[in-house]
């Protein structure tokens, strides 16, 4: 990026919000030293910093810098690599965490053979969460678009935990011929029926699984 335009841009939005450079400081957590120096175009910052001094503006990205660091996180492979990155900088149990779970989906999505309507779709959504905009130190937010990020996937591209069906259908009709066996009143023969009936509803779920596999549409969530 270019510093002097870029201390153009900070000059001119931090007049419009009628912030003074200390109080911009403090908002941003970036240095008062710092916001000098890209003001006078003597340094190049992070993006990082980029992104910490956005928020505290309240503007994009590219209201700043222009839409380069938005690439970030165009496609599955670089934002693996961005969420590596903030992994890299964080010593935080939470944090930690939730961009392990981030990567190991998205590294599971990319080891799949996705057809082009889901790979589309997944980059679409990935672009939208805007996850390059998101300050490092903002854990919880990252939570948040890992979850929106899950329901994505399971309501618009129908995409399954492994044995999702076999699971609900062992519990129901495992608890459903239970609950016939234990009960005083039915005879023998409609106990056998709803054992038989459970059976039938678990090979059911087999089956739908297996199915998914082969759609290449269940994995580890």
């Amino acid at each position: 990026m270019e510093t002097k335009n870029l201390a153009k841009r900070l000059k001119e939005l931090r007049a419009i919000r009628g912030m003074s450079q200390e109080y911009l400081a403090d908002e941003s957590r970036v240095s008062l030293r710092t916001i000098q120096r890209i003001e006078n175009s003597e340094s190049e910052p992070t993006g990082e910093t980029i992104k910490r001094i956005a928020i505290a503006l309240d503007v994009e990205l590219t209201e700043l810098i222009g839409p380069s660091l938005v690439a970030e996180t165009n496609d599955l492979k670089a934002t693996i690599i961005f969420l590596k990155k903030q992994l890299s900088k964080t010593n935080e149990k939470s944090e930690i965490k939730t961009f392990e779970k981030f990567i190991g989906l998205l590294q599971r999505l990319k080891e799949k053979d996705l057809n082009s309507e889901q790979s589309e779709g997944i980059e679409s959504y990935i672009k939208y969460l805007e996850l390059e905009k998101i300050p490092s130190f903002s854990n919880e937010i990252f939570k948040q678009k890992l979850t929106k990020f899950k329901k994505y996937l399971k309501n618009k591209l129908h995409f399954v935990p492994n044995n999702y069906y076999t699971t609900w259908a062992v519990n129901f009709g495992l608890s459903f011929a239970i609950g016939f066996a234990l009960q005083k009143s039915p005879e023998y023969s409609i106990k056998i029926g709803a054992f038989v009936a459970a059976l039938i509803l678990i090979s059911i779920g087999i089956f739908m699984d297996l199915r998914m596999k082969r759609q290449e549409r269940s994995f580890k969530f």
